[in-house]
């Protein structure tokens, strides 16, 4: 018996060392091919190892950031710690995720504008409202047409999925996308709400406009409010735009693109249980069709619509400032250029359509820079003449 427990102690004893050299020995001979981990993270350089930073301990600190980094099986721990947060207490390790009822997830900054407690008050919406005014002004003097598109925000699309927790006697009845179509009906600006038309059609639409684990509209979604704000274009400038034909709608259990978005940032073992969405076929009607050319300054609602291939095919160019700051042009995701590198006003006079798209769950910070980037480089120009 004795020999026996021996044995017994020796076995559990190799099992030990094993399991604690194995993510080592699974690092150096490639064992596994782990899956990368959603978000964007910047890795941490290897530290060399100087005078200077052995004794002031930077090298020490560094290192081990360094090293629980390449650990071998890294991303597999981290996905199992977050899996059983999420699955044993209903939580995530991502500060902006929030998991609502029936395990819908949310950003927290969509729920902050849907309870409006990101609103940012009666003084800075009436200077917006003044700012709208000079843009339209400004615009209509270039002999460009301005629009505002309000795309739709998935907590107030899913009001009813948010804990309950953040409906709270404090929450402000005003909320900034309330307050800022009301601005835009009384200065009369040109813009189209697509967040209230989803909710008209919400109990009646064919195929879901919002994922179950993305922030973002679904591909069927974008496509009913692309070929309404085609039809909005071609009413305003009066010209025949390329039609958009729908072919057909395949229907996938397929998360694709965007659609799974925050899922991918929970980094869990096993995907969250979502509903089938709908994936529509288009094609277009060109001959003889007038292109105008385009400019849209959005958040990232407007990727999905960029890659779709519907700007290529309906506008004359693909141009997109991403938050007012970044230019794309090509289809692709390389950025051309910051758009602090080019005169400004000579860049905005080329088009004759200009489009500010945003979510609700953006609006504290309404028109992303645009409206004052304009205004202050014409008053600049004035000044300088």
């Amino acid at each position: 018996m004795k020999i026996k427990g021996k044995y017994l102690k020796n076995i559990l004893f190799a099992i030990f060392v094993l399991a604690l050299f194995f993510p080592i020995i699974a690092k150096s001979f490639n064992l596994f091919n782990e899956m990368p981990l959603g978000g964007v993270s910047i890795p941490t350089e290897k530290p060399i190892l100087t005078d200077s930073t052995w004794f002031n301990g930077s090298f020490q600190t560094q290192k081990e950031i360094y090293l629980n980094e390449n650990i071998g099986l890294h991303n597999t721990f981290i996905r199992l710690n977050n899996q059983i947060s999420f699955t044993l207490y209903n939580k995530t390790e991502s500060d902006k995720i929030i998991i609502g009822k029936d395990n819908f997830l949310f950003e927290n900054n969509y729920i902050d504008a849907t309870t409006g407690k990101d609103y940012i008050g009666e003084e800075n919406i009436i200077k917006f409202e003044t700012k709208t005014q000079q843009v339209k002004q400004i615009l209509a003097d270039m002999s460009i047409d301005f629009l505002i598109v309000f795309t739709p925000g998935k907590a107030t699309y899913f009001k009813e999925k948010i804990p309950d927790k953040y409906f709270t006697k404090g929450n402000n009845p005003k909320t900034n996308y309330s307050e800022l179509i009301k601005v835009c009906e009384a200065q009369n600006i040109n813009y189209i709400d697509f967040n209230s038309w989803f909710l008209e059609m919400k109990d009646t639409v064919s195929y879901p406009l919002f994922p179950k684990a993305g922030i973002h509209w679904t591909y069927y979604g974008m496509y009913l409010c692309t070929d309404s704000l085609i039809n909005k274009i071609e009413k305003d400038i009066n010209k025949d735009l390329p039609k958009l034909i729908l072919d057909g709608v395949e229907v996938s259990p397929e998360q694709r693109g965007s659609e799974y978005d925050l899922g991918n940032l929970m980094n869990l073992l096993y995907p969250i249980n979502t509903y089938e969405l709908a994936y529509p076929n288009f094609s277009y009607q060109q001959e003889n069709k007038y292109r105008p050319k385009v400019l849209v300054i959005g958040d990232s609602f407007y990727w999905n619509i960029y890659y779709s291939g519907i700007p290529a095919n309906v506008f004359y160019s693909l141009d997109f400032l991403y938050y007012n700051s970044q230019y794309y042009n090509d289809g692709s995701n390389i950025v051309k250029c910051d758009i602090n590198t080019i005169d400004y006003i000579e860049f905005i006079s080329e088009f004759e359509y200009i489009i500010v798209m945003q979510t609700d769950g953006g609006l504290n910070n309404f028109g992303l820079g645009f409206f004052e980037k304009l205004i202050n480089t014409v008053e600049h120009e004035t000044i300088s003449d």
